[in-house]
């Protein structure tokens, strides 16, 4: 059995509630990443990623004066203990349709696991099934 802390992505980019829509697509590109955890004083309080830029930021927004992180971030974040077992981080992610689990104790940020992780990690199976349950359903 595999630990989350085993294959999960260390030292995380992360934003700032006050952070504007150029400095979060401007980290997102330094760093090659969709998403950035938000932190408080070290402590998760959100998420945003590329299409919340998009969606909730820029389409609401043509100006994106004064829209903060804060304003589009998802609140409600799913996360994950580090020793919490590979297959249980998989159905995590297949029962809410997502790509990757901010790991944090308490609501400090330890990593990202995402399924390119749980693929390099020879966890392909895994990996493989929870992207065709995630395909499955926003085909429909």
């Amino acid at each position: 059995m595999t630990a989350v802390q085993q294959v999960m992505t260390e030292n995380v980019a992360a934003a700032k509630p006050g952070d504007s829509l150029e400095t979060l697509a401007q980290e997102m590109d330094a760093h090659d990443v969709g998403f950035l955890p938000v932190v408080d004083e070290d402590k998760l309080v959100g998420v945003v990623t590329d299409r919340d830029i998009v969606r909730r930021g820029l389409a609401k927004d043509f100006k994106s004066n004064g829209v903060s992180a804060e304003q589009i971030m998802t609140e409600k974040v799913i996360t994950v203990l580090p020793d919490m077992q590979v297959e249980e981080a998989t159905r995590l992610m297949q029962d809410h349709q997502i790509k990757r689990l901010i790991v944090a104790e308490d609501r400090a940020i330890k990593g990202v696991v995402s399924l390119g992780d749980l693929a390099v990690s020879n966890q392909e199976q895994s990996a493989e099934n929870a992207l065709g349950e995630i395909k499955k359903s926003s085909n429909g």
